[in-house]
């Protein structure tokens, strides 16, 4: 794909739509994997992807000058999360876990105590897997994970 991506940037200029096509065909990959590994997930997605970036590649595009912010645009993001996805966040924390403690054979006695010793690890490894949450007091809450100790 990134062959033909390179020939036909040569053969014609570079637009808007062209690159709206290339994402199409990113999403479309993205769609069959997803469809492949969670079939439940992939209903979620949009059916025609192709004809609506067609759509927003004819549409006309204003000049800057005609472009407003919004009063009615807040700024603030609503973290409601579904259960499929704190299901998720439980399940790859877990797994991060217990990577934490494999091979450890000296192990505090309480499991929030084995938590509040692996956070760090848990927060570093959540953010090399690009993860854009990580483990405070609000997501163990989510989590159904006990409090911080107050004694660290």
């Amino acid at each position: 794909m990134s062959a033909e991506i390179a020939q036909s940037s040569r053969s014609k200029p570079v637009t808007i739509a062209t690159v709206l096509r290339a994402f199409v065909e990113i999403g479309a990959v993205i769609k069959s994997f997803i469809s492949a590994s969670h079939p439940a997930s992939a209903e979620t997605c949009s059916e025609s992807p192709v004809v609506e970036i067609e759509a927003v590649a004819t549409a006309q595009i204003p000049d800057a000058t005609e472009v407003k912010a919004d009063a009615a645009v807040s700024p603030v993001v609503h973290n409601e999360l579904d259960e499929q996805e704190i299901e998720r966040r439980r399940a790859l924390v877990r797994m991060l876990f217990n990577d934490f403690w494999r091979g450890e054979d000296q192990k505090p006695a309480s499991f929030r105590a084995r938590l509040d010793q692996a956070e760090n690890y848990l927060n570093g490894r959540l953010a090399a897997n690009r993860e854009t949450w990580r483990l405070d007091a609000e997501t163990r809450a989510m989590l159904s994970l006990p409090p911080r100790s107050s004694s660290t």
